[in-house]
This record gives C-alpha cells, sequence and structure tokens, in this order.
C-alpha cells in the first residue's frame, strides 16, 4: 500500500551545481539540518578561512565560529536524516500492516461469503422441513378426524371386492358358455327337424307313385328314383353342413375356455 503522506523526490542535483553553490553560498533560505543549509554552513566556513589567508591579521574567533556553526549544521543534518529513516521504517511497516490487515479483511469476507451461503442454504433446508411435517400433522389430523379404517383392513376388503368380480365375471362365462351349446343343439335340432319333414314329404310322393300303379313305364320309376336320389343328396348335404358348424363352434368355445 502507498503513503499518502510520502512528498515527491526532488531533483537531483550535478557536483557542479553543488559546488557552485557551496562556493557562492547559494540556498541561504534553506530550512534548518538540509543539505542545502549544510552547504550554505561549508560555503561561510571557507569564505573565512580564505579571508583569513588573504589578510595578516587573523581572527580565529571568526573561523572558530564557522566552524562551530558547520558543526551544529552537520548535526542537525545527521538527526534529520534519522528522523527520515525512522520515519521511513515507519512507513514500510505500516505498509505491512495495512498490506496484511487487508489481506484478512479480504479472507474474512471470503469466509463470511460462505457462512452466508451455508446458512442461507440450511434455512432453506429447515423451511422445507418444517413445511413437510406441518403438511404431515395436517394430514394425520385429518386422518384422525375422520376415523379411517387401518390400510390393513381396507386392502383386506379391496381383495374380497376382487374376488367378487373375479367370481361373477367366471359365472358370466359359465353362463355364456351354456348358452352357445344350447344355441348349437337347438341349431342341430332344426336341422333334423327340417330332414326329417324331407323325408315324409319324399315318403307321401312315394306313396302317391305306388298308387297310381304299374302302369307308368320304367322311364317313370327312374325319374322318380332321381327325385328321391336327388332328395337324398341335399339331405347329406345339409347334415355335412350342419356337421361342419358344430365343429368350427366347439372349437371356438375351446379355444375360448
Amino acid at each position: 500500500m502507498s503513503n499518502n503522506n510520502t512528498l515527491p523526490t526532488p531533483p537531483s542535483l550535478s557536483n557542479e551545481t553543488l559546488r557552485e553553490r557551496i562556493l557562492t553560498g547559494g540556498g541561504t533560505g534553506a530550512t534548518r539540518g538540509s543539505l542545502t543549509k549544510v552547504a550554505t554552513r561549508y560555503s561561510e566556513f571557507l569564505q573565512s578561512l580564505s579571508s583569513a589567508s588573504n589578510s595578516t591579521d587573523v581572527n580565529t574567533t571568526t573561523i572558530q565560529s564557522a566552524a562551530a556553526a558547520l558543526e551544529t549544521e552537520l548535526s542537525l543534518h545527521d538527526l534529520e536524516i534519522r528522523k527520515l529513516l525512522l520515519s521511513s521504517q515507519a512507513s514500510d511497516y505500516n505498509s505491512k500492516q495495512y498490506t496484511q490487515t487487508l489481506h484478512n479483511m479480504r479472507n474474512t469476507l471470503k469466509s463470511t461469503q460462505l457462512d452466508i451461503q451455508s446458512l442461507t442454504s440450511t434455512l432453506i433446508t429447515e423451511r422445507q422441513i418444517k413445511s413437510n411435517r406441518a403438511e404431515y400433522n395436517a394430514l394425520a389430523k385429518l386422518a384422525n378426524d375422520q376415523k379411517l379404517n387401518p390400510v390393513r383392513i381396507t386392502q383386506n376388503e379391496l381383495n374380497q371386492i376382487e374376488e367378487e368380480i373375479n367370481a361373477v365375471q367366471k359365472e358370466v362365462k359359465d353362463v355364456q358358455y351354456e348358452l352357445c351349446v344350447k344355441e348349437k343343439l337347438m341349431r342341430c335340432f332344426m336341422s333334423s327337424l327340417g330332414d326329417l319333414t324331407t323325408m315324409l314329404k319324399e315318403e307321401e310322393i312315394r306313396k302317391k307313385s305306388v298308387m297310381e300303379g304299374s302302369s307308368k313305364s320304367d322311364g317313370g320309376e327312374k325319374e322318380d328314383d332321381m327325385k328321391v336320389d336327388q332328395g337324398k343328396g341335399v339331405k347329406r348335404k345339409r347334415d355335412d353342413n350342419d356337421k361342419g358348424d358344430i365343429e368350427s363352434s366347439d372349437g371356438e368355445d375351446i379355444g375360448a375356455l
């Protein structure tokens, strides 16, 4: 994390510029303890030495004063440097502390978000359980109020009803089978009755033929025989048809059973 209180770094000066300022005494308006102030004091000390070397009357007090001022300014500069170092160390420490605090806060935020998600899921589950429990209690209360029969008794009643239905269906099938058999017998009876009627009619025709006398020629007798044969053929054909119907009906009944 960057420190907002950090001052902008001043532009660096070349050695020639610093030497010129020291010799000319520039930067007299600098603050105490600054490098510019040290350079000013050093320039004053050099000027005092130069003046003392050029003049015959040496004033040691001026030189000592300039030296003392330079020494004091160097001590103040050293103090300012120490203060800057301590400030830099404090800033670095604060930056590390802020970075660690930010990292901890981010981790805490993630953990809090996970806890919120977990609690939300737990809340949804608890609400569902509560809803299911309320529904179960409502159904149990309804069953107790209506005094319904147990499931075992209800199942037994259903089984009895199913057995009765099966018995009725079996009786219906038996009655249908009996009706089918009686229908076939009735067909056989009607067929036999028809054959018997035909035979009686043929017998009457034959008797009439005989009563007419023997005056008829052999051709007439042959004609009667052909009629009789035709009647027998018709009867035989009816019998065959009736037998086929009975056999096909019996096959269908057996297949149905």
